[in-house]
């Protein structure tokens, strides 16, 4: 019986763990993109996509709209990158409430993900891509 307890101590612990770093690596990753400007600085990676067709792919601009975003220049962030732009917030909101779940009730949240929100962001990218690509030609 107590070694149960100690392993549910271990597991609970090494989720603990693994949520704090993660939302230390974020914050610093954030920290990062807040400070050094994408537009300035080269030692961000490339999109690959972009680099062998030279069509932007559903992520081209994110980092520069997040950079925007965390000195809050929304009209900024827009023009690199609308879809992340709209995304961004519910994301944040989802990890947040993940890593409640985990630090309060000690468990990952049984999330569901219905497949009719799968198709729907599936289409919504889709046709980003393509507008972004015919359409609003910058």
């Amino acid at each position: 019986m107590e070694e149960n307890g100690r392993s549910r101590t271990s597991r609970l612990m090494k989720l603990r763990t693994i949520t704090g770093m993660s939302i230390a690596a974020l914050l610093g990753g954030l920290a990062v993109i807040y400070r050094f400007d994408p537009t300035e600085y080269s030692f961000y990676p490339r999109c690959p996509i972009y680099l062998s067709t030279h069509w932007l792919c559903p992520g081209c601009g994110s980092t520069r709209a997040l950079h925007s975003l965390l000195h809050l220049d929304i009209q900024g962030a827009l023009h690199y990158n609308a879809l992340f732009t709209l995304l961004f917030p519910l994301a944040c909101l989802w990890f947040g409430f993940i890593c409640y779940r985990i630090l309060r009730y000690d468990r990952f949240p049984d999330l569901a993900f219905p497949r009719s929100l799968a198709v729907g962001l599936t289409v919504t990218v889709l046709l980003f891509t393509v507008a972004r690509n015919t359409i609003f030609t910058f």
